[in-house]
């Protein structure tokens, strides 16, 4: 049976040879998303209501409209009782019905898909009129296929570089295979082969990039590097360039070096910059310091944040004085920048080096006391962390914080100490007495109700290293369950996740099955029958307005619950409380630490759209059907984060804004226009 199938897969791939005359097809209805219809509300509806039955019943409407979102509906809703519904969509009058129900079946990720899909793949398109159908069949095969049809699809060599579909689809599917952990030489070869072949698009190459960047198993060797190098170097996309840094870090060859070092000093684009630095994490300390130390004082406060970040997790003793020197000597430095160099100095500073451990721990105190930004006092406590005996002096002056950014911040700070694995060396003899007391911080930020505090202190009590199952004892489980049953959800949900985690974890439980929030929010209809095509959302900063489609036939209830936010001025002086340089830029929390939502949860809704530009804008969540009021804008394309997030808009203005925003700056309002 397996022979079969790889053989029929063959001989479906290689269309170009003996294609038969496309098929004849009378006019079909065209799909049109009209959210103002009653039936198309409908089908949103049961989509957000995962009614599974009544979805599958409308795959055999009349309408194509109802079919296509009723098909569409599964990427989200991921049944696998809809699979065997769906195949017949595939050979549907409609090509979006076709395309979406083959999408929908990759998002399903069932092994009961791949041989359906493989038998709807268009051998017979001679005229090329079916590509954007057989691409998403090839990345939907990517999702949910055996390991005999990667090898099928790493070998197909017969599409030109005219086909560019077919060639994105290819790409897509081997890099499904890869984030699943799944890989085959040739398809290596044939990524390789595409990123440096300067004839094919440039986004077909860009996700040969990022195949070879984010595959784990995929760790180039000398004469692979040299070909990444040169593709490195002849490319002017900058989104290819930084995809392909990350790809020569993975390589740890001389000629990855050569190239890297080479880069980092001319390098113009500062996404690239950031990339070239944590690509050198892969090579010597000694070697790379003298490329990264520059760009410590780089103009831009990402690539600067990035440097000293990088001293944090691949310093070393030799240097630590350097570190604190620098942040010293540069007042002018933004804060991420300082405070990550005084961490890096604390952390890498020996033992004996008790006096300029005092200073940097003066330093760092006095930094927490005098400044007036919670985001900055936050990342004070995690870098006094470094040293394990500052424990106490961040539970009196982190728990007692006015912010509760700073609280959150501090309990972080104490779960970074317990999950180290050399805590016991840090510690000595005192380690038992050490354990008690950390156990009994986080036991009073469980008390204390507040979720963000809660949900740190559960990931500390998980610890490996500490074993606190073996510590804690019936009473104080009890405590635990109490606090618990004392969450609000959906509100809390994050926090009601951890602490079941952390119980089951005390009790000697396996750890408890992910369970999704009932459903609980509508979507609200009123409020999207005033957004069209052309509606904006402008985000306000002090830096200057965002403009952003809003994307309402993919994400309606997102959309709808945006803007309903927006005009009630819920954003209004919102923080943006994570940046990531070079990935994200994310805000909406209202209790500015990341913990926070509001008393309604909000669906995943999965739309036939990628993460493949920067300025896409996605909601953030802490697991399936978890979303609510935090968003997020990409710095860079980032296809890692298709069909699991949310993605409901696009900034068309103001994205240098976007590239600006740092920890902490405030969105002043959100309009519709």
């Amino acid at each position: 049976m397996r022979a079969f199938i790889g053989s029929g897969l063959l001989g479906l791939l290689l269309w170009g040879v003996g294609c038969l005359a496309p098929e004849q097809t009378s006019e079909v209805q065209k799909i049109q998303l009209d959210w103002t219809r009653p039936e198309v509300q409908h089908l949103y509806n049961l989509r957000d209501e995962g009614r599974t039955d009544s979805l599958i019943a409308y795959l055999r409407h009349t309408d194509p409209t109802l079919r296509y979102l009723a098909a569409l509906a599964f990427a989200s809703v991921r049944d696998s009782a809809a699979v065997e519904p769906l195949v017949p969509l595939l050979r549907d009058p409609s090509e979006e019905v076709r395309i979406v129900a083959a999408f929908a079946m990759g998002q399903i990720g069932s092994p009961r898909a791949e041989q359906p899909l493989i038998e709807a793949f268009r051998r017979d398109d001679s005229l090329s009129q079916h590509q954007r159908f057989n691409a998403t069949v090839l990345e939907a095969i990517g999702k949910c296929g055996s390991v005999q049809s990667l090898r099928y699809i790493a070998t197909v060599s017969t599409y030109e570089p005219t086909d560019t579909l077919l060639l994105e689809g290819q790409c897509r599917a081997l890099y499904r295979y890869a984030l699943r952990g799944f890989i085959s030489p040739d398809g290596t070869a044939a990524m390789l082969q595409y990123v440096a072949n300067e004839r094919l698009p440039a986004s077909v190459r860009l996700m040969a990039a990022h195949y070879l960047a984010r595959s784990p198993e995929v760790v180039p060797d000398s004469a692979q590097a040299v070909v990444l190098a040169a593709a490195f170097v002849r490319s002017n996309d900058p989104h290819i360039r930084m995809v392909l840094a990350k790809a020569l870090g993975k390589s740890h060859t001389r000629p990855a070096f050569g190239i890297l070092s080479k880069a980092i000093k001319n390098e113009q684009d500062w996404r690239v910059r950031c990339n070239l630095i944590s690509a050198l994490a892969f090579f010597s300390p000694d070697t790379v310091f003298a490329l990264v130390s520059p760009l410590l004082q780089d103009p831009n406060p990402h690539v600067s944040r990035a440097a000293a970040e990088f001293f944090v997790a691949h310093g070393n003793a030799k240097d630590a004085d350097y570190y604190w020197r620098i942040g010293r000597d540069n007042p002018d430095l933004p804060w991420p920048t300082r405070v990550a160099l005084f961490r890096a100095s604390y952390k890498w500073l020996s033992s004996a080096q008790s006096e300029r451990r005092e200073y940097l721990n003066y330093r760092l105190r006095d930094f927490f006391l005098k400044s007036q930004n919670p985001y900055e006092r936050a990342a004070c406590l995690k870098a006094l962390g470094e040293v394990g005996w500052q424990f106490k002096w961040i539970h009196d002056k982190g728990f007692a914080d006015p912010s509760v950014v700073v609280r959150s911040g501090a309990v972080e700070a104490l779960s970074e100490i317990v999950r180290r694995p050399d805590i016991s060396r840090q510690f000595g003899e005192s380690i038992r007495y050490v354990k008690r007391d950390l156990f009994e911080y986080f036991l009073e930020a469980i008390r204390s109700g507040d979720a963000g505090m809660m949900a740190a202190a559960a990931e500390g009590i998980c610890s490996p290293v500490m074993q606190y199952r073996n510590f804690a004892d019936s009473t104080q489980r009890a405590e635990i369950r109490a606090a618990l049953e004392q969450l609000q959800l959906p509100r809390d949900f994050e926090a009601h996740l951890a602490l079941k985690k952390a119980l089951a974890y005390l009790e000697g439980r396996p750890e408890p099955p992910y369970t999704k929030p009932n459903y609980n929010h509508p979507i609200d209809w009123a409020v999207l029958t005033t957004v069209n095509a052309n509606t904006r959302a402008l985000l306000q900063t002090s830096l200057g307005t965002v403009s952003i489609q809003l994307y309402p036939a993919w994400a309606p209830g997102s959309v709808a619950s945006f803007v309903k936010l927006a005009r009630e001025g819920y954003y209004d002086g919102k923080a943006f409380h994570r940046v990531v340089p070079n990935f994200v830029v994310q805000g909406g929390c209202p209790r500015g630490d990341g913990y926070g939502a509001l008393d309604f949860s909000l669906r995943t809704e999965i739309g036939f759209i990628s993460y493949d530009d920067e300025g896409y804008v996605g909601m953030a969540s802490a697991g399936p059907d978890t979303e609510g009021v935090q968003f997020f804008i990409t710095h860079s394309p980032t296809p890692h984060l298709d069909g699991r997030y949310t993605l409901f808009g696009k900034v068309v203005q103001g994205m240098d804004i976007v590239h600006r925003l740092q920890p902490g700056d405030r969105i002043q309002r959100i309009s519709i226009q």
